[in-house]
C-alpha cells in the first residue's frame, strides 16, 4: 500500500478494467443480478477519488476502486473478486477482529494503526487511518465499506521530529547542568549562599520552561501550563489561583514568562502574601483586541512596600512579558499588584 492520489495519476484504463471485470465468475454473480444496495455502493465507490474498498456476502468478496489500487501493489488485479482474508493474509490477524465488529453492525474507526505488511518483497511497518462501516441489504449486514488513507509518512516524520526535540532538550538540560556545576565550583567560596541558591533556582525556572516547550515540540507553550509549572517549583500550588483563556506563547517568550513568574513568586514568599499562612496569589490574563493583559495580585499578606533598590528580579519584572516594558506595579496596603501588557503579535504564536 502507498499513498493514493487522484485517479488521473494512473492509467486511465484501470477504471475501465475494473468496470469490465467479469463478476459472474465470483460468488457475487453477474452485476446485473446484484441487490440494489450493492449496486449503489459500487457506483459510489467508482465515482469517488478516495481509496475505497468493500466486501459483500458470506465469502467477503473484495471490490475496490482505482484509487485503492496503489494500496494493493502486486496484488492487483488478482485481488478483484477474491475473499478479503486471502488478499490481505499478511495483516489478517490484525484487521479480522475489526471487520467482525463492522459485520456485527458497528462502525469502526482506527487512526494511525500499525500494520506489518509485505510489500516490495519484505515486511514493512505501515500506518493507516481508516473506517469500516456496515453495508446493509434491508435489515441484514451483508458487507463492509472501507475508506482508507496511509499515514506512514506522517507517523515516521512525527517520530523523527520527536526524537530531534528530545535530543535538543537533552542537550539543553546538559548545558544547564554544566552551567550549574561551573557556577557551584566558581562560587563555592562565596559567603552569601542565598545568592548562589537564587542563581540555581533561576536556572531551574529556565529548565521548567524547556520541559513545557518540549511537550509542544518547541512550537510555543501553553500559557497556563507554563505558569503553573513555574509556580509549582517555588511554592504550594494550592496558594495560587491561575485563570485565563488558552493562549500559546512563542518559545523565546515562554522562557521569559517562566523567569518572570518565578521572580514574582519568590518575592511573594520572602516579602509578600505568601509570608502569611492565609495569603494567596491570583494570576489571570485576558486577550483584549490586539493586546494580552496579565495580572499578578497578592492578597492576605502584609502591605506591599516599594523596594529601596532594584535587583535582578525587579529589573526582570520591569521588562515585562516580552522585554519591551508594559508594566504597572501597585504597592498597595492589601498587597502587591502587577499588571503586564504585551501585543498579541509579540507574545503569541500565530
Amino acid at each position: 500500500m502507498v499513498n493514493a492520489g487522484p485517479k488521473d495519476a494512473w492509467d486511465r484504463r484501470l477504471p475501465k478494467s475494473i468496470d469490465e471485470f467479469d463478476w459472474a465468475q465470483t460468488p457475487l454473480g453477474a452485476k446485473e443480478s446484484w441487490p440494489a444496495a450493492l449496486r449503489t455502493t459500487y457506483d459510489i465507490m467508482m465515482g469517488t477519488e478516495f481509496a475505497t474498498c468493500a466486501t459483500w456476502g458470506p465469502e467477503q468478496t473484495l471490490i475496490y476502486n482505482a484509487a485503492y489500487i496503489p494500496f494493493l501493489g502486486a496484488r492487483h488485479p488478482d485481488a478483484l473478486g477474491q475473499p478479503i482474508h486471502e488478499v490481505w493474509s499478511d495483516v489478517w490477524g490484525d484487521i479480522a477482529p475489526l471487520i467482525a465488529r463492522a459485520r456485527a453492525g458497528e462502525r469502526v474507526y482506527m487512526e494511525n494503526m500499525r500494520l506489518v505488511m509485505t510489500r516490495n518483497g519484505a515486511p514493512e511497518d505501515t500506518y493507516w487511518t481508516f473506517s469500516y462501516s456496515p453495508l446493509r441489504d434491508g435489515d441484514r449486514v451483508e458487507g463492509i465499506l472501507d475508506i482508507a488513507i496511509e499515514t506512514t509518512g506522517q507517523v515516521v516524520a512525527e517520530r523523527e521530529r520527536a526524537l530531534v526535540m528530545a535530543e535538543t532538550t537533552h542537550r539543553l538540560k546538559n548545558t544547564l547542568a554544566l552551567v550549574q556545576a561551573i557556577a557551584q565550583q566558581t562560587l563555592r567560596d562565596v559567603p552569601d549562599r542565598e545568592r548562589v541558591q537564587t542563581f540555581d533556582d533561576r536556572l531551574h525556572a529556565l529548565a521548567s520552561a524547556h520541559d513545557v516547550l518540549l511537550q509542544h515540540d518547541w512550537n510555543g507553550a501553553d500559557l497556563k501550563e507554563l505558569i503553573e509549572t513555574a509556580l509549582a517549583r517555588v511554592a504550594d500550588p494550592s496558594r495560587f489561583d491561575v485563570e485565563g483563556p488558552q493562549l500559546v506563547v512563542k518559545a523565546p517568550i515562554a522562557q521569559t514568562v517562566s523567569l518572570l513568574v518565578h521572580e514574582l513568586a519568590t518575592n511573594a514568599i520572602k516579602y509578600g502574601a505568601l509570608t502569611e499562612g492565609t495569603g494567596r496569589v491570583s494570576v489571570s490574563w485576558a486577550r483584549e483586541g490586539e493586546h494580552v493583559r496579565m495580572e499578578w495580585r497578592e492578597r492576605g499578606g502584609p502591605p506591599a512596600v516599594t523596594p529601596k533598590r532594584k535587583g535582578f528580579g525587579s529589573r526582570l519584572v520591569s521588562l515585562g512579558l516580552t522585554g519591551a516594558g508594559g508594566v504597572e506595579k501597585d504597592f498597595g496596603p492589601e498587597g502587591l499588584t502587577v499588571r503586564l501588557t504585551a501585543s498579541v503579535e509579540s507574545l503569541l504564536e500565530a
